[in-house]
């Protein structure tokens, strides 16, 4: 009996020196030897990524990332979340870079394309800004929105997604996804799949959304939710 009640006594000890431990942090992502713009590369991350749990209408964890005060808190568990000039001894690096059990941020979704996790080049992006200061200047956030292009964004996605049918000399439908001109042009069926400027009136989105009732198997068709986002904002910013 007497050795259940040291047990006893004990696990609690020992469930917290396991919370307390130190993250390996020779296992992060290193950051990246640029300057880092906040407005433009960081505030954009958090926005995307992190907002929809931590952002002005839901704080889970009782963390908010839209303001300065809230993403600089210090927590009771795993210390600062952001130390200015210490990014591997900062809390949210720890938490995107899966290095705390059960709390990788953001956190995994069965939905492809709901909840992705970041990237090393994002982490060392975030590693590099912090480590540079972790500058946040006062006032609203100016918002920026980042120019989607063909070459830089919708080729890469279109060629993984959509080139097994339409690339090459034997595209399906006469339609290729290999330039932004053979977008805009069109197929055999759809000769304007395009209307730059507004996705709404763009038959591409609801083709790559799986909903085109005139394709034979439209859901072979659908893209995940952030690429569909993704075509749409290329669309918007005039198809380039």
């Amino acid at each position: 009996m007497k050795r259940l009640v040291v047990l006893a006594l004990a696990f609690p000890l020992v469930a917290a020196a396991e919370k307390g431990a130190k993250p390996d942090v020779a296992k992060l992502p290193l950051p990246v030897a640029r300057p880092v713009d906040f407005a433009k590369e960081v505030y954009p991350l958090f926005k995307e990524a992190c907002f929809k749990c931590h952002g002005p209408e839901k704080q889970k964890g009782k963390y908010r990332m839209d303001t300065r005060e809230g993403a600089f808190k210090i927590t009771d568990d795993y210390g600062p979340s952001i130390k200015a000039g210490r990014s591997e001894e900062s809390a949210v690096i720890h938490m995107v870079a899966g290095l705390v059990d059960e709390m990788l941020m953001p956190p995994p979704s069965d939905k492809p394309g709901q909840s992705e996790k970041l990237t090393a080049e994002q982490i060392g992006m975030l590693r590099a800004w912090i480590d540079q200061g972790a500058r946040w200047p006062e006032g609203p956030i100016a918002e920026f929105v980042k120019p989607v292009t063909f070459a830089g964004d919708i080729q890469p996605l279109f060629a993984q997604a959509c080139g097994n049918c339409h690339a090459g000399p034997g595209a399906k439908g006469s339609f290729s996804v290999e330039t932004a001109a053979a977008v805009l042009k069109g197929g055999a069926n759809y000769p304007k799949l395009v209307t730059p400027g507004d996705a709404s009136k763009s038959s591409l989105i609801t083709i790559v959304s799986g909903k085109d009732e005139d394709l034979p198997a439209p859901e072979k068709h659908k893209l995940a939710p952030k690429q569909i986002e993704l075509v749409g904002k290329w669309i918007a910013q005039g198809a380039k």
